[in-house]
């Protein structure tokens, strides 16, 4: 990459937009897709037919792209390097939203995601953000060009704006939350007592993943009452009994909190049991606003991504993001 500089430092003084402009175009193709015409990029760049002939040498020259001419036929796309087309386009970072890095699935996913740019050569970076709303809205700013939360969050934001057109990964069931990883934890005279003493229970409103499963398994309707606390404070407001109960994601502590006189119980309601099937796969969503990110989001090897994932939930790799 380096040595790529050296060159481009050489060349773009006078042909850098040409050549920015005809890589930023080649990125957004397809390989085997057949170019314009010097004539047709000299309208759709606004550059002389000339310059994107020099443009295109320079290009190749490079390795950022590898043309055949055929004749009357045109000239196609055989081979690229996404890294290369990127930097000489001058797209800069990639960036994504993830949830808060305290859940070993979400540093799986990160590590996965990390590797698949890596392979890319495309730069990324990442902002850890509570709360799946904010992590939309950061998108739709334009802060970020990407958001990972639950497909059950996903299906709630194009519900409440259908003439959106999202761009969407579906990284598979238990890859937002694995089996067994959601429970409930119970302050000590609660576990004492038993789970028909719950009277309170912590709710995070700024999670819609959280408000929905509390919601579900412990329903207003059957007599139960809700105190607002931020995710991360729940364990301490039931640990010292400010409230009953608490809907709970295992996260990357060393040690499980049933290890540390936490009283945990699975989820019991059917209601509760059937939101989870939703709220536990992982949906990377992208607004189709920038046509590069979206070439870059549909070479993700989403299989690769989930087996990095695993292997960071069987602690066979150190997660990296």
């Amino acid at each position: 990459m380096y040595l790529l500089y050296n060159v481009l430092d050489l060349v773009f003084s006078k042909n850098q937009r040409a050549v920015q402009r005809l890589a930023g175009d080649i990125l957004r193709r397809e390989i085997a897709d057949r170019l314009p015409t010097f004539v047709q990029y000299q309208d759709l760049l606004g550059i002389g037919s000339g310059t994107v002939q020099k443009a295109m040498r320079i290009l190749e020259s490079v390795g950022a792209v590898t043309l055949r001419a055929r004749g009357r036929q045109g000239t196609f796309v055989i081979d690229r390097s996404w890294g290369r087309l990127w930097v000489i386009a001058g797209f800069g970072h990639v960036t994504g939203t993830m949830p808060l890095p305290d859940s070993t699935e979400g540093v799986g996913l990160a590590t996965g995601l990390r590797e698949q740019f890596d392979i890319l050569e495309v730069p990324l970076q990442m902002r850890y953000m509570h709360g799946s709303a904010d992590r939309l809205r950061a998108v739709q700013r334009g802060a970020a060009d990407f958001a990972v939360l639950s497909q059950a969050a996903a299906e709630s934001a194009r519900a409440a704006e259908p003439d959106h057109a999202w761009i969407d990964l579906d990284f598979g069931p238990h890859s937002y939350a694995s089996s067994g990883s959601i429970m409930i934890i119970l302050c000590p005279r609660v576990a004492e007592r038993g789970s028909r003493t719950i009277r309170t229970v912590g709710i995070d409103p700024a999670s819609y993943d959280h408000m929905r499963l509390t919601l579900t398994e412990f329903p207003e309707s059957a007599g139960y009452k809700y105190e607002a606390h931020d995710y991360p404070s729940l364990p301490s407001a039931v640990a010292e009994g400010r409230i009953d109960a608490a809907v709970w994601h295992r996260t990357a502590l060393p040690v499980p909190l049933d290890r540390i006189g936490f009283k945990v119980r699975p989820l019991q309601r059917s209601e509760s049991i059937k939101a989870l099937t939703s709220l536990s796969r992982a949906v990377l969503l992208a607004s189709p606003d920038k046509p590069e990110v979206s070439t870059i989001l549909r070479r993700l090897d989403v299989e690769s991504v989930r087996c990095t994932q695993e292997r960071v939930l069987c602690n066979e790799i150190v997660p990296s993001f």
